[in-house]
């Protein structure tokens, strides 16, 4: 006995095979593209992870390089130094300052993070000029005050002298 509706049955269970061909297919294919994405994103994902890692630890080296160039400008400042000491540490404030520079334009990141390093850096060479311009003042300072002493010397040498020439007469 077959039912009376034989053919209909089959051509409908031939489209339902159809269609649900069709649609697991379709979820198939969208599953391997959604993987497929999310593993590009992932890759993505520890290519930006590294850039920013790298990038935060070349921060924190520039900035510990900026406190220790601090320190020596604030140690250039206030305490009594000889020429050579000055001089050498100014060498080292440009040695760790053109180090940084070139640090910063070796980086290969578009943020733009460090512009304020930059300028930072750019600050502390016009303070190192300042100082320099300061030292050279300083120089022609002590140089005139040298001879303005041994003037006054002379001076006190020829008044004593002229006095005591006085006393004779």
């Amino acid at each position: 006995m077959k039912p009376l509706n034989y053919k209909e049955r089959r051509k409908a269970n031939g489209k339902f095979v159809i269609i649900f061909t069709l649609m697991l297919t379709l979820i198939f294919g969208c599953s391997l593209f959604v993987l497929r994405i999310a593993d590009k994103g992932v890759k993505v994902l520890e290519q930006k992870h590294t850039t920013y890692t790298r990038a935060f630890r070349n921060q924190a080296l520039i900035t510990f390089r900026i406190e220790e160039i601090i320190d020596k400008i604030y140690s250039l400042k206030n305490v009594n130094r000889s020429i050579n000491e000055q001089k050498h540490l100014q060498g080292l404030i440009s040695n760790i300052r053109m180090d940084l520079e070139s640090m910063i334009n070796k980086e290969e990141t578009d943020l733009e993070e460090f512009t304020l390093y930059s300028q930072l850096l750019d600050q502390v060479k016009a303070i190192q000029s300042t100082i320099d311009l300061f030292e050279q003042d300083e120089e022609s300072y002590r140089y005139s005050q040298k001879l303005l002493e041994r003037c006054r010397e002379k001076y006190r040498e020829i008044s004593l002298g002229e006095v005591g020439n006085n006393d004779d007469e």
